[in-house]
């Protein structure tokens, strides 16, 4: 029995079955932490009256959306309006399965029962590939949709995914020079042998990849898919109770393979300097880690507003690929010529310097002070050129 539990296929099916009920799980309280902690940002409470704390609130979502009704719009191309959605999701959970959640449990040693579903060669070639198909289930649900407003919004998708994809591949390419290997968990050993984490001697990657992986999940400042105020939820509008939980599923569960993604190419995946070695611990690292990207997802989702679509294309293109690849050329200089790892991290430091402080000049010099009069003085302010101020004369009325 036990001989048959340790053979390659069973330990992966049942690894796998746990896996996915772990990120289902997960998907159903980090709605519940993010209403939470957006709602604590924003001086509220939050959902806290189903169960202690609000622990249950998930679950009463979920009994909701089980008997909600079921909406098929008449203009509907029916098949496919079923089927995108469940496209959507198993991407979503397939592109999870080469991330190494821990350690090995004896280390140094490699078993079926580690916890990684799959330690392929190409592990990120694999995620960057099947992620890619993610776009199919949005193009597909807001065209079959029967509705302009859904089609714009996969349109909008499409364009935005097509965007940021280049940018996000090449600011992984850094990490892979240094690593020399594309497998998910050769870099985490990288790491443990060099010593640092990558985000040392990548931190411009590290920084281009963090602000792709959330345009890449359309998660706010750049959810401009869905963008309530222009489309009406965009491709979301026509799906109600369990189809449109199944986006959400996806979105919430490609937000955590981005994280993961993060933390181990740049944070050290499950390693923490030694710590990995005392079994099982090397988990709870990984898991803390995703936790903390998790959190700047929801915080900037509280933070920043929708940013226009024009300067979102502008943005991706001009300015975030570009640097991509000024950082896989600095990258590639370091690697082939043999320099110290620091001399990268350096160069990138000041790239994000330089930047940040044109990108503020340039905000200073577009900006205009007016005088506003308040009661007992005035006050002087500035305010961008894009806003017109309008005069009115004061009218007598008898």
């Amino acid at each position: 029995m036990l001989e048959f539990l340790n053979t390659p296929i069973v330990a992966g099916v049942i690894k796998s079955a746990i896996v996915i009920f772990a990120l289902l799980t997960a998907f159903a309280y980090m709605t519940l932490i993010e209403r939470r902690v957006v709602a604590k940002l924003q001086g509220r409470l939050g959902p806290n009256r189903a169960g202690p704390a609000g622990m249950f609130q998930p679950v009463a979502d979920a009994i909701k959306m089980i008997f909600k009704e079921q909406i098929v719009p008449t203009q509907a191309k029916k098949a496919i309006y079923m089927v995108a959605p469940i496209i959507s999701l198993v991407v979503a959970l397939s592109a999870f399965a080469v991330v190494p959640i821990g350690n090995s449990w004896v280390d140094g040693k490699t078993s079926v029962w580690d916890p990684v579903i799959g330690d392929v060669n190409i592990g990120i070639l694999w995620i960057l590939s099947i992620s890619s198909l993610a776009v199919y289930g949005i193009v597909l649900g807001g065209w079959a949709s029967g509705n302009r407003y859904s089609l714009l919004g996969s349109l909008r998708s499409a364009a935005q995914m097509v965007s940021y994809e280049t940018g996000l591949g090449l600011a992984l390419s850094g990490t892979l020079m240094f690593a020399g290997t594309l497998s998910m968990v050769g870099i985490v050993n990288a790491q443990r042998h060099m010593g640092i984490w990558f985000v040392a001697a990548q931190p411009l990657g590290f920084f281009l990849y963090l602000i792709a992986g959330i345009a890449e999940v359309n998660r706010a400042p750049f959810d401009l898919p869905e963008a309530e105020q222009e489309l009406t939820a965009g491709y979301l509008t026509e799906y109600s109770g369990l189809r449109w939980s199944v986006y959400q599923m996806a979105e919430y569960i490609n937000m955590i393979t981005v994280s993961s993604i993060a933390a181990t190419f740049f944070f050290g995946g499950w390693s923490f300097f030694g710590l990995e070695r005392i079994p099982g611990l090397s988990i709870v690292i990984f898991l803390v880690k995703v936790a903390v990207f998790l959190f700047l997802f929801i915080w900037l989702r509280a933070t920043l507003p929708r940013i226009r679509y024009d300067r979102l294309m502008r943005f991706g293109w001009q300015l975030l690929l570009p640097l991509a690849v000024v950082n896989a050329v600095i990258s590639a200089t370091v690697v082939a010529l043999n320099w110290p790892w620091w001399i990268s991290g350096l160069a990138g430091l000041a790239i994000i310097v330089a930047v940040l402080f044109y990108e503020r000049r340039k905000i200073n010099e577009g900006q205009k002070e007016v005088t506003v009069k308040e009661v007992g003085g005035s006050k002087t302010m500035a305010i961008p050129t894009s806003v017109r101020l309008a005069k009115f004369e004061k009218v007598n009325v008898e």
